[in-house]
């Protein structure tokens, strides 16, 4: 395959006097001309390892005077080709001493994609590196500081080069990416959430470092690509930025703080579902009655509001999202504000922005819980059969809406937990105040109630006294059980 075919493919480059850019725009690799030989930072992919090679003799070096291939972690972007690399150029092998199991192929924690690859691209490593601990070749000395969190022994890069008789620090982060540090992975390879504080003191620590040429450990962390183009079109000053560095560290900082603010608003979603237990849905009711119905159901003890989007057109994406907007900023944290009838990415999107906090759709749409999961909502789709709520649940789903359930009866969501009692339901569609406990004595995590408590009758006659008595009533109903 050509290479400039390649989807991953960047025209290599110089970065800053001798430093180039030589990998892809999915996997950075850098070398570093020492005068002795090269040092190469993340070989990157074993799959496209002949692209980085390509690439070192595009930019008129050889290969095979790579003297050294250091590495900022043990996953497979960054270190999946250092076995090959290693055995092509002789070169030796540098890697965080906190990384060695997954450089040796025994940590299964993202380093490759099966037990297999992982056997395949396992390589013992020369030398295993220790905080501030200094990597030499020629006129270059790279100091590797232990910066941990995305894995443990991730490291981070800090050398000098000098262009006109002046000094430039230039410096990478290893690993920030906060894949790592969701509560998904950490419960998944059984990883202590203390790695999100180690993660920020390293942030920190990285912080006391001063750097003028800000290499990037991926393409995104510096804008690489755009700034490769502009030294090829004669600006050798692109990468050129002492601001960036401290700005970058600060930005990823805020990233992971919301990541954990997210996911505690999701887990406070969750448990308050199913404290709560019911699910008030609102459906074409004015935006001038929105707030006189929504505190007449809290009088009345519910906690947790549904507005529905509308298919029809009748009113637009944009309008239910401003009622989403109006309950959420009104009430804040007293009551729980989401989407119902979501049928788009967009209406996702637009919920998000409107302060919900979860997604409700009357089907299994895997793109719509893909993204519902992406924006940090709790996801609840719709289904009936038993294929399509295992489906749901395979797809992200945290609650599956049994819709529409009042025909079926009580008795099917008995039916339907026994071998699916890992999947938490919702009882939608013909609930009412006679039968709601006994669809939660059948194994309902909750329920959704509309008409029958958004009564627009009522609710045109301004009768919200009746709405809060009939809330009550339900609520009465759920403590029952």
């Amino acid at each position: 395959m050509n290479k400039i075919l390649h989807k991953d493919y960047i025209n290599p480059g110089k970065v800053f006097e001798n430093v180039y850019f030589v990998g892809i725009r999915s996997a950075s690799t850098h070398i570093i001309d020492t005068t002795d030989g090269l040092i190469l930072i993340d070989p990157g992919y074993p799959e496209t390892l002949w692209i980085v090679l390509d690439n070192i003799k595009e930019l008129g070096f050889n290969p095979m005077d790579i003297r050294i291939i250091l590495m900022s972690h043990g996953h497979i972007d960054h270190a999946g080709a250092a076995k090959e690399l290693a055995r092509l150029t002789g070169a030796k092998t540098y890697i965080g001493k906190e990384d060695y199991q997954m450089a040796i192929g025994k940590e299964m924690s993202s380093y490759a994609r099966s037990s297999q690859e992982r056997e395949r691209i396992a390589f013992s490593p020369d030398t295993l590196l220790s905080d501030r601990d200094i990597v030499s070749l020629g006129n270059t000395n790279v100091l590797c500081l232990e910066t941990p969190g995305h894995t443990k022994g991730t490291l981070s890069f800090f050398f000098d080069i000098i262009k006109n008789g002046k000094v430039y620090r230039a410096g990478m982060h290893g690993g920030v990416g906060t894949n790592t540090l969701t509560k998904s992975f950490l419960e998944k390879y059984n990883h202590p959430f203390e790695n999100r504080k180690i993660f920020l003191q390293s942030l920190e620590y990285a912080s006391t470092q001063n750097v003028d040429i800000f290499l990037g450990n991926h393409v995104e962390n510096n804008n690489t690509e755009e700034k490769l183009m502009r030294v090829a079109n004669g600006d050798e000053f692109a990468f050129y930025a002492p601001h960036e560095w401290h700005e970058f560290l600060n930005r990823i900082k805020n990233k992971l703080n919301t990541l954990v603010k997210e996911e505690n608003s999701m887990e406070n979603t969750l448990s308050l579902v199913l404290k709560e237990k019911m699910i008030i849905i609102v459906r074409g009711v004015e935006r001038e009655k929105l707030i006189p119905f929504a505190k007449a159901v809290y009088n009345g003890g519910a906690r947790i509001i549904e507005c529905t989007f509308d298919p029809t057109g009748a009113a637009s994406d944009d309008e239910i999202a401003e009622n989403i907007k109006l309950l959420a900023e009104h009430f804040g944290d007293k009551m729980l504000i989401g989407a119902g009838t979501v049928l788009t990415e967009k209406q996702v999107e637009l919920t998000k922005k409107a302060g919900g906090k979860f997604i409700i759709s009357p089907d299994t749409n895997p793109q719509v819980i893909t993204k519902t999961k992406k924006e940090k909502l709790v996801s609840i789709p719709g289904a009936l059969t038993p294929s399509e709520a295992i489906a749901a649940h395979n797809a992200g789903a945290d609650f599956v809406k049994l819709f529409p359930i009042g025909r079926m009866g009580s008795g099917y969501i008995k039916d339907v937990k026994a071998p699916l009692s890992h999947i938490k339901f919702l009882a939608v569609g013909g609930v009412n105040a006679e039968n709601i406990a006994e669809y939660l004595k059948n194994g309902a995590s909750g329920v959704g109630i509309g008409s029958d408590i958004a009564n627009k009758k009522l609710i045109a006659e301004n009768k919200f006294e009746e709405i809060e008595n009939t809330t009550r009533k339900y609520i009465e109903a759920i403590k029952s059980v």
